[in-house]
């Protein structure tokens, strides 16, 4: 009898050390590095916060980068809101993907790859699937076409849409600096510094 109770004490025990070790799954250890960002973003600190949702403790719960980019494209708010939604989901990249600094990213392709998992840390931030992504992969504004990204170095990134006329450096692009800050008007296209103004 004293036999059967340690073997039942003994399955006890190991089925609590399985279900322990469960909680170290990929989805729960991406759920977890998820929640730490979520509440380093706070309402205090980021103004975004508020379009969080609920963290599910599903399977099928939405990636980071889904959240972040939930009113990408939306009717609702302006195209300047698209960028900075974009430059906030590279921001959480830097923050969360350990070893993004040893491989900096500059191409649109370069970006689209590594929020679809193809980074250091194998971390997916979108589905393949998803109002960003054209069905070549790249990163799209709201009209279609892929963004343009120049690399300023130490993180820091300037974003381009094309505008609604679909065509880059015309009056209607918008330019989003690394500060935040846009450009528009006579600053939106300034002479290269190679070319000679006109007289």
């Amino acid at each position: 009898m004293k036999r059967l109770g340690i073997i039942i004490f003994s399955l006890a025990v190991l089925g609590l050390v399985f279900m322990a070790t469960r909680s170290n799954t990929p989805e729960a250890s991406r759920l977890a590095r998820q929640k730490s960002v979520l509440a380093i973003y706070s309402p205090a600190t980021n103004p975004i916060h508020k379009n969080f949702v609920t963290e599910s403790t599903n399977a099928s719960a939405p990636l980071l980068g889904e959240k972040l980019l939930r009113d990408y494209a939306s009717p609702k708010t302006s195209p300047e809101n698209d960028l900075k939604l974009l430059a906030h989901l590279m921001d959480n990249f830097s923050l969360l993907v350990k070893g993004a600094a040893d491989r900096p990213l500059s191409a649109n392709e370069d970006w689209a790859a590594a929020f679809r998992g193809r980074n250091p840390a194998h971390e997916r931030f979108l589905p393949d699937a998803h109002a960003v992504l054209d069905a070549q992969g790249r990163l799209v504004d709201r009209w279609g076409t892929p963004l343009f990204f120049h690399a300023l170095g130490g993180h820091r990134f300037e974003l381009r849409s094309a505008g609604p006329d679909r065509r880059f450096w015309t009056a209607d692009d918008l330019h989003r600096n690394s500060d935040g800050s846009f450009r528009r008007g006579a600053a939106l296209n300034p002479l290269s510094l190679l070319s000679s103004p006109a007289r």
